[in-house]
């Protein structure tokens, strides 16, 4: 059957819509995202790859391709790909210029990976994410007022953002640095008021009794912690947990090492 003409006009000049609106790219994108939810990391690795060479002027596959390299420990090839993000669109890689903060971060350069957010937000002052990486760098590096930088970082990550977790905790971890557990409390209380079904609310408040000495408060926040863990990828690493240095005057006690073994 012949397709009427102006039908037959309308068709074409879909398809063309259709193809324009298809970058170079997306398709390997759209593959990798879908390998990466479903845990095929190598194969979401190569798919990020293949967008990199179809797009290669183009930052966002190579900061995908970045992160996926990242979240494998692969530093040297994630760094690669950042930078090359970097150089392909530097005002548009903001996640890339992100991402080699947090590789600075893992090889120990706390300053430069501190002046890498430093930068970031002085072109972008309200990105939430690294407004929080450079709250908890400040406080991992623990230097004269970075516990107080820390503090301002998370209460602009509130403003923009009052009820995120992750704004939340960081910012209740910022006044345990800040040697004020009362208000680190009230943090974390209101992150468990906002997020009932969170373990990072108790999780906070753990942390809160070991700065207080409260041993059988740590042992029931942390088994609330582990209840509201469950079913939660990563969200309950023994490990990590015990070398929190919070926990380090409890982690010979016999109550608390009984929650790792329940």
């Amino acid at each position: 059957m012949r397709i009427p003409s102006t039908l037959g006009s309308l068709l074409t000049a879909g398809a063309f819509l259709l193809t324009a609106c298809t970058e170079p790219g997306q398709t390997e994108i759209a593959r990798g995202n879908v390998l990466a939810s479903r845990g095929e990391h190598e194969q979401a690795i190569e798919a990020f790859r293949a967008a990199v060479a179809a797009a290669p002027g183009k930052a966002r596959p190579q900061e995908l391709l970045g992160h996926a390299l990242f979240d494998r420990k692969r530093l040297v090839e994630a760094r690669a790909a950042y930078e090359g993000a970097a150089r392909s669109e530097p005002r548009a890689a903001i996640e890339a210029r992100i991402g080699l903060a947090r590789i600075d971060a893992e090889e120990g350069k706390l300053d430069q990976a501190i002046a890498r957010l430093d930068e970031v937000l002085a072109g972008e002052p309200s990105n939430l994410y690294a407004l929080l990486s450079r709250g908890n760098l400040a406080m991992r590096r623990g230097g004269p007022g970075d516990a107080e930088r820390a503090i301002t970082d998370t209460a602009e990550a509130m403003r923009i953002a009052p009820k995120n977790p992750s704004a939340l905790y960081t910012r209740g971890c910022a006044f345990l640095a800040a040697q004020d557990p009362k208000a680190a409390g009230e943090a974390f209380e209101l992150l468990k008021k906002a997020h009932p079904t969170s373990p990072l609310g108790p999780y906070g408040l753990a942390r809160v009794a070991a700065a207080s000495g409260r041993e059988t408060d740590v042992v029931l926040h942390l088994r609330e912690t582990k209840a509201k863990a469950k079913g939660l990828p990563g969200a309950w690493d023994p490990e990590e947990i015990r070398k929190d240095p919070a926990f380090q005057f409890v982690k010979d006690k016999k109550d608390f090492q009984e929650v790792f073994a329940e």
